[in-house]
C-alpha cells in the first residue's frame, strides 16, 4: 500500500452532493464519521444519517431533524432519534428532501450487518433514501478466505445468491459474485469500497474482487483503510 498513489476518502465523497446511501459491511459507520468529517472540514454542511438502525457518532451535535440543532453545530451533525433500549440511531423525523435541503452532504447508513465484514441483502433491504444520488458499496476485507456462515451477514440470503455451500471460503471471487447477484451498485457515480486493506495480502485478495466486479460493474473500485481514510483505486 506504501507504493501505491493513494486518494483521500473525501475527494471520492465531494463530486457528488446530495444524498449517499452506505451498505454492506465492514466499515459502513466509520465511512460516515471519517468521510463526515473531511467534507465538513472543507466547509460543507454534511449531515449523517440512517434509514434503519446504527450507533451515534461519538461527538457530533446529535437532533431529532434540522430545525433542531444548535447554531453552534458548526459543518458536521447527524440527525434521528435515539432508542432508549439500544442507544442506537433510529431514522430522523424529518424527511429525506428535508434533509437534502439543509446539508451539501447526507451520508446514510441504509442496512445493518451486526459488525460482519460481509452483507448480504433480504427483499426488504437495502433501505435506500428518496432522491439518493449514489450508492457506496463497502466490504470488509477481514473476511476473505474464513467461512461463508461466519462472516456473512443474512448467509442463507447470501447462499441462494451464488449457490456456495454453508462454510465455503469467502474468496474475493465469491464475494463479488453475491455483490452482482444483488444489483445494488453499479452506476458510474457508486463506488465499491474494500476496507480494512493493511496488508499485501489483503490488497491482493481486493485487487482479486475488483478483477472480478469489471466485467459487470461501471463503477469505480477502491480499497484501503477507511479509519484513515485513504484509499487505493483497483478499476
Amino acid at each position: 500500500m506504501n507504493t501505491e498513489r493513494t486518494t483521500d476518502l473525501t475527494d471520492l465523497l465531494q463530486p457528488v452532493r446530495g444524498i449517499t446511501a452506505v451498505i454492506g459491511g465492514g466499515g459502513k459507520s466509520t465511512l460516515l464519521a471519517t468521510g463526515g468529517r473531511g467534507l465538513a472540514a472543507r466547509g460543507a454542511r454534511t449531515l449523517l444519517a440512517t434509514s434503519t438502525r446504527m450507533f451515534p457518532a461519538e461527538g457530533v451535535p446529535l437532533a431529532a431533524s434540522p430545525r433542531e440543532l444548535p447554531g453552534d453545530a458548526g459543518g458536521l451533525a447527524q440527525v434521528g432519534r435515539v432508542e432508549r433500549g439500544t442507544g442506537k440511531l433510529a431514522e430522523p423525523d424529518a424527511g429525506w428532501d428535508e434533509l437534502a435541503a439543509a446539508a451539501e452532504y447526507v451520508l446514510v447508513e441504509a442496512d445493518g450487518s451486526r459488525g460482519l465484514p460481509f452483507k448480504a441483502h433480504n427483499e426488504y433491504e437495502p433501505v435506500i433514501p428518496e432522491g439518493c444520488s449514489r450508492i457506496v458499496y463497502v466490504v470488509g476485507a477481514s473476511g476473505f478466505e474464513l467461512p461463508v456462515y461466519d462472516i456473512v451477514h443474512r448467509p442463507q440470503v447470501f447462499r441462494r445468491l451464488t449457490g456456495c455451500a454453508p462454510y465455503e471460503p469467502a474468496t474475493p471471487e465469491l464475494v463479488a459474485r453475491g455483490i452482482a447477484a444483488e444489483g445494488l451498485v453499479g452506476m458510474p457515480d457508486d463506488l465499491v469500497v474494500v476496507n480494512q486493506v493493511e496488508t499485501d495480502g489483503a490488497l491482493a485478495a481486493a485487487r482479486a474482487l475488483a478483477a472480478a466486479l469489471a466485467p459487470v460493474l461501471t463503477c469505480p473500485v477502491f480499497a484501503g483503510s477507511l479509519r484513515a481514510g485513504r484509499l487505493v483505486r483497483l478499476a
